[in-house]
């Protein structure tokens, strides 16, 4: 499979024949109905940038159960320790709030100070009410707790640049300004420091209640929310709503100097009765950032030049890059609100997997991903009033975050086509590489999208004499369309493997429809 940006490296490497590796692994005991061969090239020489931790974050909204009866306990309003103990093993960097689509009619103050005195509001966006127990201050808390960074997302519709910027005020002033000192009488003596702010959310959107579809019409808006918001504090970042490639050149041609990011949003689906198709929209996703990352190079500068001094603030530091700060997998046959309530099965774990794949291969303009949602909806963690699960999505999201870390490295794959219905031209492994500075390490993460054929892959290294294989992490389930649910709370379909290895390798068999890092020193 050709991945863009990347060319073929055939070298030349030292070889050990499979039978010798690995004699008491999982692979000499299993035989396997079928069996392909595939080879992966990964070049040390070839880096793509920084893998940037922000991309292994979430997102949780006022959204169906999302929050209140997810994040919070419905009856209480308190947190839910066993969905908040999920959610520490994600160890997210960045969590995003109060929306998406929610955030056209969401005012910051309707959720500040005693609870008793909160409006209740109701939500034009998704049905119901919405009781404002869960704002700014319960969102930061609830970050703290994660030890991860928030992620706030401005009104720019039926709120006003005055209000963004008092809320950037409330959250990050550290004088006796009037919203600073208001945060201090709710309690929160020391300013939050939010550093990541969304300037509105899918403006482009017609169907929606915003009503800058137009453009120039947003830029001309932003531009105001962005100068009151950076007079407050000149340090925020800010991550302009992006849409389609038209709309995406006027945002980036005229608002690149003050913003940071530019966003897409992105749900993959899958064909009824086609699993493997999931894979083959999501790989147009890949096309979509890299179509992207061409307009930023033609329209941003890396660096701003003669930015007026009389703005007050300083322009960005760094290159505009991709917030991808929705992204994930909605099937149309879920539960709840919007059929949003979607359990997953295992294949549709793998398309995460591929998904992170994507993220690291280009790494350098991807700065950001915060996965659509985090409980309930289109969600890793599910719940009912006394349990709640890992669904098959949420082990590659851990899995990933723990071990795909620094810089992100060239590979190229050769491999026979999936041939399954919707994905008929897709190979069978998808791949990414990156190496960690701090630790010394390359991970090589592989992805076997075929249900029942396992690939004997040869990994092919220029350096191959100097690597060993230290560890193998291995995910696979009991079928394609396995699923974890809250009916059966205690069974897990997902079985985690996890070898260490001091050996030499060229050569490994991945079983069908797995998941894995082999990490070496």
């Amino acid at each position: 499979m050709q991945y863009p940006n990347r060319r073929t490296f055939l070298r030349q490497s030292s070889s050990l024949a499979l039978a010798s590796l690995l004699p008491s692994s999982l692979y000499q005991r299993v035989s396997f109905a079928k069996t392909v061969k595939a080879k992966v090239h990964v070049n040390f020489e070839q880096t793509i940038g920084k893998i940037e931790p922000e991309i292994y974050g979430q997102f949780i909204e006022y959204l169906g159960r999302a929050i209140t009866g997810g994040v919070v306990d419905a009856k209480t309003n308190q947190v839910r320790k066993d969905v908040l103990e999920k959610i520490k093993r994600l160890q997210t960097p960045l969590l995003r709030f109060p929306g998406g689509t929610v955030t056209k009619i969401y005012h910051w103050q309707d959720g500040i100070g005693p609870k008793n005195l909160r409006p209740v509001r109701p939500n034009l966006i998704w049905g119901g009410e919405e009781s404002n127990q869960f704002g700014t201050n319960e969102f930061i808390d609830y970050c703290r707790m994660l030890k991860t960074d928030p992620f706030l997302v401005v009104n720019m519709n039926t709120g006003t640049p005055e209000e963004a910027s008092n809320w950037v005020e409330y959250c990050n002033g550290a004088g006796n300004t009037s919203f600073a000192s208001l945060r201090k009488k709710h309690g929160y003596p020391q300013a939050h420091k939010v550093k990541y702010w969304g300037l509105g959310n899918e403006e482009s959107a017609v169907p929606d209640t915003g009503s800058l579809q137009d453009p120039n019409k947003y830029v001309e808006i932003a531009w105001q929310y962005a100068k009151l918001m950076k007079l407050q504090d000149p340090n925020i970042s800010l991550v302009l709503a992006g849409g389609d490639t038209k709309w995406n050149e006027t945002l980036i041609k005229e608002l690149h100097p003050i913003a940071d990011y530019i966003s897409l949003h992105y749900y993959a689906n899958s064909k009824k009765g086609q699993p493997a198709s999931l894979f083959a929209h999501i790989d147009t996703f890949e096309k979509e950032i890299v179509a992207t990352k061409k307009q930023i190079h033609e329209l941003a500068p890396e660096k701003v030049e003669n930015f007026n001094r009389w703005y007050r603030f300083p322009a960005r530091k760094k290159p505009l890059k991709i917030a991808l700060d929705e992204w994930g997998i909605w099937e149309n046959e879920g539960k709840g609100a919007y059929n949003l309530e979607v359990t997953y099965q295992w294949f549709h774990a793998l398309g995460v997997a591929g998904f992170l794949n994507i993220f690291q291969r280009q790494a350098d303009i991807v700065g950001m991903a915060t996965w659509a949602q985090t409980v309930n909806v289109l969600a890793p963690i599910m719940t009912n009033e006394k349990e709640s699960i890992c669904q098959t999505v949420f082990y590659p999201l851990e899995l990933y975050r723990k071990y795909c870390t620094g810089t992100s490295i060239a590979t190229e794959v050769e491999s026979s086509a999936l041939e399954q219905s919707g994905a008929e031209n897709l190979g069978i492994l998808d791949t990414a590489a990156s190496y960690d500075e701090d630790t010394k390490m390359l991970t090589l993460a592989v992805v076997n999208r075929h249900p029942t054929v396992a690939v004997e892959t040869e990994i092919d290294f220029p350096v191959a004499k100097s690597l060993k294989i230290f560890e193998k992490h291995e995910l696979t389930a009991t079928s394609y369309t396995a699923a974890n649910t809250l009916e059966k709370p205690s069974q897990n379909v997902v079985n985690y493997q996890h070898q260490n290895i001091d050996n030499s390798i060229s050569s490994i068999t991945l079983a069908p429809a797995s998941i894995t890092l082999l990490r070496f020193r």
